[in-house]
């Protein structure tokens, strides 16, 4: 997630990037609600303040035998109004992290802009391609021939672009994620670790797994 400084100091970049990926948020908006939010704190911060000093005049008047009852009809208004200046600041952060959790990542300027992975350019090959005597089979044609893929039945559960590994290509896939593991474990210095299975939605937006908004 962006952090809002950044969208403020470099609003014409994040748009620029808006662009080139294709989304459709209204920064301006974005940076509306912001301002807004920022006025308002700094208003509540004024009747905090006012607040804490007038708290301290009321136990010095009660000990000068001096009638506080304006001075405590005054902090009942002052927490009234600071509560609800508090309501109206927790509503403008949703708004704003609602929007937040929707700007992706800005590319990098060298990233061209184009519709689909067709208008990607290409910069340097490595190697010659291959040319068979044959006619080249599809990765995923040579799996399910050999009932190790599955992309139909992973369609209806996850989507496009996902399969399940069967029998042989289970076990392939089972001995490369142990083979990577103990690579990195017992020659790079890294530690394992199996988390919990389950996590809470902070967890979830904090490692990308963003929730699902409908159009602001």
């Amino acid at each position: 997630m962006l952090d809002m400084k950044l969208i403020r100091n470099n609003t014409e970049l994040v748009k620029r990037a808006l662009e080139k990926r294709k989304e459709n948020i209204d920064i301006d908006h974005l940076l509306m609600l912001d301002e807004s939010k920022r006025k308002l704190l700094f208003e509540v911060e004024q009747l905090k303040n006012k607040q804490n000093i007038t708290s301290k005049q009321i136990p010095v008047y009660k000990k000068e035998g001096k009638d506080v009852s304006d001075l405590m009809q005054e902090m009942k208004t002052l927490s009234d109004d600071i509560k609800e200046f508090d309501i109206k600041i927790r509503g403008l952060d949703k708004e704003i992290n609602d929007i937040l959790l929707r700007i992706p990542n800005i590319p990098n300027e060298t990233v061209p802009m184009g519709d689909s992975d067709q208008d990607n350019i290409e910069i340097r090959k490595w190697g010659v391609p291959r040319d068979f005597d044959f006619e080249a089979r599809a990765h995923w044609d040579i799996g399910e021939d050999l009932n190790i893929l599955d992309f139909n039945k992973a369609a209806k559960v996850t989507g496009a672009r996902f399969t399940f590994y069967k029998g042989m290509g289970a076990r392939l896939e089972r001995a490369l994620i142990n083979f990577m593991l103990d690579l990195h474990t017992k020659k790079h210095g890294y530690i394992e670790i199996y988390p919990p299975f389950m996590v809470h939605r902070n967890s979830m937006i904090g490692t990308g797994q963003l929730p699902k908004f409908e159009e602001i």
